[in-house]
């Protein structure tokens, strides 16, 4: 996975804080659009050029959206401007016919709509270095579906190129509705890291913070997920939980390769548990994100560490040690680790 950030010419002090987080958690990508109606031509240029310079300093390769409007921010020969401040590809965003795509990608290299376009749309480009990159949805309840970005996915493939999309942010949100710039809706109020999961899992290579910010924390977990491929989940510790129980449940570990529907259970929880000094009591209730260690009365499965992905009945085998901030999709075989406080 790339890891993406991004900056809008009504954000702009934001960039270059942002790209260098983003670069500290190893995103090699940055997005901005050009073609926001409410956007203003006057000194349009000279901020896109700062934000391409923030973005180069931070070793972050730029990606512009574009459309028949872009003309009007930035002026004449708006593609040979892009390319001179170093713009790396433009997206396609709508109202050029393809003759005029294939103009364009005469000057710099292209990105399709994934959202909008299918195998016949993108059949006269075949010939050409082209990327694919899902829109973003600014207005609550009118995201895609995962399934749709994973039939995007199934498409790009045939082309051999690559899919990338958008989650949103948890810090500041670009308005004007300030709802968050996720390509899928069901992601919308999810933490950063879990929507980069579901779209990964899904089969995009490419994942962009839609919005001009995010927390210092979702910066941190989304960079242990594109260098070291670990899911950090953060959470509560129950009280009275024993520090070393605690201390061993932040020891990477992985989902058994023959995942349970209900519960995420660490592969080698056993072995590092047993022997540690676990509750004395079980039998809590199991909201959906808690965090469970199998007792000494569950016999051969002592130890066994488990995460619940539904809210599931109490059972005095069972104790509780910690509550998760939000609950969690499924992991797939990423390693994970749980840092409760």
């Amino acid at each position: 996975m790339r890891l993406g950030a991004s900056a809008y010419l009504a954000h702009a002090p934001l960039a270059g804080p942002t790209f260098s987080a983003a670069a500290e958690a190893g995103a090699t990508l940055e997005f901005t659009s050009l073609l926001i109606p409410e956007d203003s031509p006057a000194g349009a240029r000279a901020v896109a050029t700062a934000i391409v310079s923030a973005a180069a300093s931070a070793g972050l390769s730029v990606v512009a959206d574009v459309s028949p409007n872009t003309a009007r921010l930035l002026g004449n020969s708006p593609w040979e401007f892009l390319r001179s401040i170093g713009v790396a590809r433009v997206r396609i965003d709508f109202g050029f016919s393809v003759a005029e795509i294939r103009s364009i990608a005469a000057v710099l290299p292209i990105a399709l709509n994934a959202s909008t376009l299918r195998a016949a749309d993108l059949e006269p480009f075949a010939d050409l270095d082209v990327e694919l990159i899902h829109n973003f949805y600014p207005r609550e309840w009118t995201g895609l579906a995962l399934s749709s970005v994973a039939s995007s996915v199934a498409v790009a493939r045939q082309f051999g190129w690559r899919v990338g999309a958008f989650i949103a942010g948890d810090s500041v949100r670009r308005g004007p509705l300030g709802e968050g710039l996720p390509t899928v809706e069901e992601h919308r109020a999810m933490p950063p890291l879990f929507q980069a999961l579901g779209l990964v899992d899904a089969g995009v290579n490419d994942v962009y913070v839609g919005d001009p910010a995010l927390t210092d924390l979702s910066w941190s977990r989304l960079g242990s997920f594109v260098r070291d491929d670990l899911v950090v989940l953060d959470g509560t510790a129950a009280p009275g939980v024993h520090p070393e129980v605690i201390e061993a449940l932040a020891v990477p570990d992985r989902n058994r390769t023959d995942a349970a529907e209900a519960m995420i259970r660490l592969e080698h929880s056993r072995e590092r548990f047993a022997g540690l000094p676990l509750p004395e009591v079980g039998g809590q209730p199991r909201p959906a994100g808690s965090v469970t260690v199998q007792l000494a009365s569950a016999r051969r499965y002592c130890g066994e560490v488990a995460i619940t992905l539904r809210d599931l009945p109490a059972d005095d085998r069972v104790a509780v040690v910690g509550m998760l901030a939000s609950p969690i999709p499924l992991v797939g075989a990423h390693p994970l680790t749980a840092v409760l406080r």
